[in-house]
């Protein structure tokens, strides 16, 4: 036993080790873009909404209302829609957003693709630039960061941001001026450090373009609108900037879009491990089922029940059964089942039959040869007893005990001097 004390106590304190060495560990980095509102990885939005509902004048939310379900809003909005890619989207969403837009909502559209429908709608086509290397390889080997222009307007100055060229993977182009668009920031052509022409073209990564009361601003760099891009000082500015042209209006992020949701939205535990305590009272519950178990699977010495020989009751059973009819005062009865027993114990032990009156005399001579009575005392007792049963007579107390007395009598004599009944006829 002391030793199984000793292996316990020393699993338990080594996985207590190991769990602090686990909890002090630096977390690793999930570079999966979800702009989720409950992801805090780099390309998680939880930061990003978090600055956002304390910093825009007119209110923040992040719903997951579809622009359909928007459409009848009377009120006037700033919509934010930050997607990985459009491939889902239809007629049905492009038409609402426009209609939206006409009524005079603010429509932020943030997505590193479009479609054929919508670059159909706004005279515009998108350029992708595909990179084999992710943000933090440009990071670990130092690789110079790409320059984004945001163009003068009425509100802030010309300024250059340096990107990581992942971020602006994609850009866009307007085919003609047939629509009134306006450019709010731009990437020039850019030559490497060899004097090789990189990008040859000047493309755009924010355009607004004015519809009816309102406006749609497409933007192709989302990753820029998540926790990494509202924590890359001072590249913020471009964000916040962008976010001006609707910030005047109450602002709503639908999530209605991002079909990475689905499945953590549908957690149970997904309340339970957003919030610190509760993670914690999680984290405990866990642990204490753990040490529950190690300690009631060690193996127990449990002491082994003495078995006891059953004891004969029938005796005991008996007098109960006869204290019942004495309370009743039922002495006949009592008598009578007291004959019974003694006539098939004479029927057992004598072979005579004392129902059979035809034999009564043989039976009479072969039980006073046995108990060394005489023939008219056994008749008599025999008598009285079938008379008893043949006419119902009371039988007082006095009456009983002798009758009682007598056929125990003859059986007690029976049992101390067996002789056969074939010995009494030789």
């Amino acid at each position: 036993m002391k030793f199984n004390r000793w292996f316990i106590l020393f699993v338990v304190i080594f996985l207590a080790l190991v769990f602090v060495a686990q909890y002090r560990m630096p977390r690793k980095f999930v570079w999966t873009p979800t702009f989720s509102h409950a992801d805090k990885q780099p390309y998680g939005c939880y930061i990003f909404d978090s600055i956002l509902s304390t910093s825009l004048p007119h209110g923040y939310e992040v719903n997951r209302k579809s622009l359909y379900q928007m459409k009848d809003d009377t009120c006037r909005r700033g919509i934010l829609i930050v997607v990985d890619n459009m491939s889902t989207w239809g007629k049905t969403e492009i038409g609402t957003m426009i209609s939206l837009a006409e009524k005079g909502n603010k429509i932020l559209l943030v997505s590193s693709g479009t479609v054929p429908l919508l670059e159909d709608t706004f005279d515009i086509y998108t350029l992708h630039t595909y990179t084999n290397m992710t943000i933090r390889q440009f990071v670990m080997q130092k690789k110079s960061r790409d320059t984004l222009v945001w163009e003068a307007d009425s509100l802030f100055n010309r300024q250059a941001y340096a990107f990581y060229p992942p971020i602006m993977e994609s850009r866009i182009r307007k085919r003609s001026d047939s629509l009134p668009s306006r450019a709010l920031a731009t990437v020039y052509p850019r030559r490497d450090e060899s004097g090789l022409l990189v990008r040859p073209d000047t493309a755009h990564t924010a355009l607004e373009v004015p519809i009816g009361k309102g406006c749609v601003i497409v933007v192709t760099t989302p990753l820029a609108f998540t926790n990494y891009g509202i924590l890359d000082k001072p590249n913020h500015e471009y964000v916040f900037r962008i976010l001006s042209h609707i910030a005047d209006l109450p602002v709503v992020r639908t999530e209605a879009y991002m079909p990475f949701m689905d499945s953590k939205e549908q957690s149970p535990l997904r309340y339970f491990l957003s919030q610190p305590p509760l993670r914690w009272a999680v984290t405990l519950a866990f642990i204490t089922v753990l040490v529950f178990m190690v300690f009631t699977a060690k193996r127990r010495q449990r002491i082994i029940p003495e078995v006891e020989k059953p004891k004969n009751r029938n005796l005991e059973f008996v007098k109960l059964i006869g204290t019942l009819y004495y309370q009743k005062n039922d002495y006949r009865d009592l008598v009578l089942k007291k004959y019974a027993y003694f006539t098939e114990e004479m029927r057992r032990v004598l072979h005579v039959d004392l129902t059979d009156r035809s034999e009564d005399q043989r039976t009479f001579e072969v039980i006073a040869s046995q108990t060394d009575m005489e023939e008219q005392e056994v008749s008599k007792l025999v008598n009285t007893m079938r008379k008893l049963e043949e006419e119902e007579l009371d039988v007082s107390r006095a009456t009983m005990e002798s009758l009682i007395n007598q056929i125990s009598t003859i059986w007690k004599r029976t049992n101390q001097e067996p002789t056969s009944p074939s010995s009494q006829r030789r």
